[in-house]
């Protein structure tokens, strides 16, 4: 323990003495806050824009329309149907709704299908939330409706006596309706993470695009600083240091020990770097769940174990400088990271699941828009575990190997 506590001690020092590290712990924070700052860094969107096209025209469907539009953290635009398609696929608003034509008829005879009909920009992420919000209102009517009609039903099969003044149909509609106030049948509590608590909040939020984006990039900067500080390999058997350790048992794993530790404790810097940078200047934190901690901790370890791969397939330190922006910018590519908020599907997932980006940001959305099973965040954790102990164990026997000959 003693001999890796040296060599993380001697490697720090070294690269602490390198310019090429100073000026990239400085540019990448700098970077990140750029981005940040261009995609509107942190700010919450209290007010989420939502497009309803009222086909139907009908009493039923303006009162739909009205008691969406009255919820608290949204805005209804009316518009019509072409104008809810063209604000969607601009990303002008989070969710449209187009109610259809006949909705009051289908109401009437307690007919709810293909009613209304949905539709989001692949970048939403609260469009399940805006969807439960106008389907209980429409559930709403239909529920007072069917009462309504079951109580008429049954006052004729029994030959019952009708109110003397008023429309029986009409006095169960409003008594039933009456029953969702002053508070509904069902609530949603809404909560937040702040710091290490978690409030309750009176509106609707959306996860910010600009947060996951800033996770993408962070993801990006980790591996190309791993990767161009990996080239320590490349110069230690270069120089023969690496073919005189061999001549001492049990050392050689203790250096390449020593010298993983101080990658994971420099990237663990970078990280931290970032997250206080949010926060002093968007007062938002960057990694607010202990499970996101162990999943930057996983993927670090990761691309530790990729960058060593590098190192070893390498054969020298111009090839891996000049290869290692490609491959972080490849696989950063390939991973999602450059687009981080928006849902990936068929072969791009397929694809995106093949390097340690992937599964970082999968386990990142279900955290961020808390809708995850601690099961899935740690089925992610130990495929990056298991990706990087597989990648450290080749790049060991390939150095033992190198060394050696």
């Amino acid at each position: 323990m003693y001999a890796i506590l040296q060599v993380l001690k001697l490697r720090l020092q070294l690269i602490l003495r390198d310019r090429m590290f100073l000026l990239l712990l400085v540019l990448f924070p700098f970077v990140f806050v750029f981005i940040l700052n261009a995609t509107q860094s942190f700010q919450k969107q209290p007010i989420i824009p939502v497009a309803v096209a009222d086909e139907d025209r009908s009493s039923y469907s303006k009162l739909v329309v009205d008691r969406f539009a009255a919820k608290e953290g949204i805005r209804v635009l009316r518009v019509s149907r072409e104008e809810a398609y063209r604000l969607t696929e601009n990303y002008r608003v989070e969710a449209a709704f187009v109610i259809k034509e006949g909705f009051q008829d289908a109401i009437m005879d307690e007919e709810m299908d293909k009613t209304v009909e949905m539709l989001k920009n692949p970048g939403s992420l609260s469009y399940g939330i805006l969807g439960e919000m106008l389907g209980s209102e429409v559930m709403r009517l239909s529920a007072n409706t069917g009462a309504a009609n079951k109580t008429e039903r049954l006052y004729q099969l029994y030959g019952l006596k009708q109110p003397a003044t008023g429309s029986l149909w009409e006095r169960v509609w409003n008594y039933a309706d009456s029953q969702w106030e002053p508070k509904p049948l069902m609530t949603i509590d809404y909560k937040e993470m702040s710091g290490n608590d978690v409030q309750t909040v009176n509106r609707v939020t959306n996860v910010s695009n600009a947060m996951m984006t800033g996770m993408g990039m962070l993801l990006v900067f980790v591996l190309l600083f791993v990767t161009l500080h990996s080239r320590w390999l490349l110069e230690e058997r270069d120089n023969g240091t690496l073919k005189r350790i061999m001549s001492t048992p049990g050392v050689l794993w203790k250096f390449y020990v020593g010298n993983i530790a101080a990658l994971g404790l420099l990237s663990l810097v970078l990280v931290c770097i970032c997250a206080v940078l949010a926060r002093l200047l968007f007062s938002a934190s960057l990694v607010f769940h202990p499970l996101q901690y162990a999943l930057l901790g996983a993927y670090t370890y990761a691309v530790i174990g990729l960058g060593m791969f590098f190192s070893a397939i390498f054969k020298t330190s111009r090839q891996l400088e000049t290869g290692a922006p490609l491959l972080a910018l490849l696989t950063g590519f390939v991973g999602g990271c450059f687009w981080p908020f928006l849902p990936l599907s068929g072969f791009s997932e397929m694809l995106a699941l093949c390097t340690p980006q992937g599964w970082t940001l999968a386990g990142m959305k279900l955290l961020i828009s808390n809708d995850y099973e601690l099961a899935d965040i740690l089925q992610n954790i130990l495929i990056l575990a298991g990706f990087g102990t597989a990648l450290f164990a080749y790049s060991f026997y390939r150095i033992r190997r190198q060394a050696a000959s």
